[in-house]
């Protein structure tokens, strides 16, 4: 009576651990890395108020160097926001003082309930 009861918490282990694997591996697909050109800006005045270009730059800097989330505006109108990459976050402080200007940004973008995030690994102005 013992070994049906042990064959069935084995296979029932097995398929509980094969399932987890099977989660775990889609959580580790990772984004390859790409690059979005644009206009970096600040969204907590673009939004409310569509405040960006080089008449905007000096506020945006301000509010991107005290905490305001920073977004990149594509040239087809989109809003990404940029977030900084955890183990290098040079190229995201580096994008604050190029607000207000056109840039070409590398990262990897993530999706996830409509809203696209880009984690920065670089940037330049663009060409």
């Amino acid at each position: 009576m013992r070994k049906p009861v042990t064959v069935a918490l084995a296979l029932l282990a097995l398929v509980l651990g094969l399932s987890a694997l099977a989660a775990a591996d889609k959580t580790k697909e990772v984004a390859a890395a790409a690059s979005w050109k644009g206009e970096i800006v600040d969204i907590s005045c673009y939004a409310p108020r569509a405040a960006h270009g080089s008449g905007h730059a000096d506020c945006a800097k301000k509010c991107l160097k005290s905490g305001q989330p920073m977004g990149l505006l594509t040239g087809d109108g989109d809003m990404v926001l940029l977030v900084a990459d955890h183990d290098n976050g040079k190229p995201f402080e580096a994008a604050k003082d190029m607000a207000g200007t056109n840039v070409e940004v590398t990262g990897t973008m993530a999706e996830k309930g409509g809203l696209k995030v880009v984690t920065i690994t670089g940037i330049k102005p663009a060409a």
